[in-house]
């Protein structure tokens, strides 16, 4: 199981139901002092904490096809550390209202059908899927600009939120392997996030492309569990307001990982400890003579769990 996407990885037989849930946390600090030519003259510093929730039920319609319901809930809180408080820099937070936000808790909807080329079962063998999908957003997102691009009189703003409110359609191959030597479970997904249109206050989200490589041993008896490995190469385009684009929207992230696996009575259970690198955008730094720090981690867990029941008419010999 690629711990922190449960769903992926693993093809369902006809009528066979399976639950999953993600749990994603992530804490970034950063200092960088003044910048020249701001005409602020103070340091800037503070901390962004995600956490984020990801249950999923899975499905399966045949033999041949899955069908996979997701649904993103959570937070994301930024401290503002600095000395100086100001309309642009202070504490924010995604689950109240603000000027320019609708506050709450749910992300976005993830709708994804996958069609399994191979898939030997749970034993050892290959697994291949091609998938496409659809997000759906949630109310909670930005309703203007804030970086105030027309060039309009800045006012209080907030930068961030749970959902970007764009739909957005969803392709990906998986591919795995299952052996019986070390490693014993490997493999990976290519996948890419494309907005389908912009949204009711003129942005324009960024297109990702997520490529995900995962690695995992033999049962090790002193822990009862596997331990294993992740790497992670994250791309996205630049977003836009009003056809302006926004700073720093065009971001490169690479994310390596090491973790643990234990399948127990209960379900299949992943821990993974993360280091994301920023080579490009925000939190990659600041160009010229600038002092500055950051620094990141992220702790993933993952939960899923094969039900023990059939869906009525869906029976494990459909073949379509």
């Amino acid at each position: 199981m690629p711990v922190g996407n449960s769903d992926r990885g693993v093809g369902l037989w006809a009528g066979q139901v399976m639950v999953g849930l993600d749990n994603m946390n992530q804490y970034i600090d950063w200092w960088h002092e003044a910048l020249p030519g701001s005409g602020e003259g103070f340091d800037h510093e503070g901390t962004l904490t995600s956490v984020v929730l990801s249950p999923t039920l899975t499905i399966g319609l045949s033999n041949y096809w899955n069908f996979t319901l997701g649904q993103s809930i959570g937070n994301r809180i930024m401290t503002w550390d600095g000395d100086t408080t100001t309309i642009h820099h202070r504490d924010e937070s995604t689950s109240s209202n603000f000027n320019n936000a609708e506050g709450g808790i749910m992300g976005d909807t993830r709708f994804m059908l996958r069609y399994l080329v191979f898939n030997d079962g749970p034993g050892a063998g290959k697994r291949w899927f091609l998938g496409s999908g659809l997000v759906v957003p949630s109310k909670n997102t930005l309703t203007s600009d804030p970086f105030f691009l027309g060039g309009e009189e800045k006012t209080d703003h907030r930068h961030f939120s749970m959902s970007d409110g764009v739909y957005k359609g969803l392709l990906e191959m998986q591919y795995f392997k299952k052996q019986m030597i070390n490693p014993v479970f490997m493999g990976g997904t290519i996948m890419a996030e494309l907005p389908i249109n912009e949204n009711n206050y003129g942005y324009k989200a960024s297109q990702l492309y997520d490529l995900s490589l995962t690695v995992f041993s033999k049962l090790i008896p002193s822990i009862s569990g596997s331990l294993g490995g992740s790497l992670i190469a994250r791309h996205t385009t630049e977003a836009y307001w009003g056809g302006v684009a926004a700073p720093n929207s065009r971001a490169t992230v690479i994310t390596i990982g090491c973790g643990a696996l234990w399948n127990t009575k209960i379900g299949g259970v992943g821990l993974n400890i993360q280091k994301p690198f920023f080579v490009s955008g925000a939190f990659s730094g600041i160009d010229g003579e600038v002092d500055q720090r950051v620094g990141a981690w992220q702790i993933s867990l993952s939960y899923r769990r094969l039900l023990n029941i059939m869906i009525p008419g869906l029976g494990p010999l459909k073949d379509v």
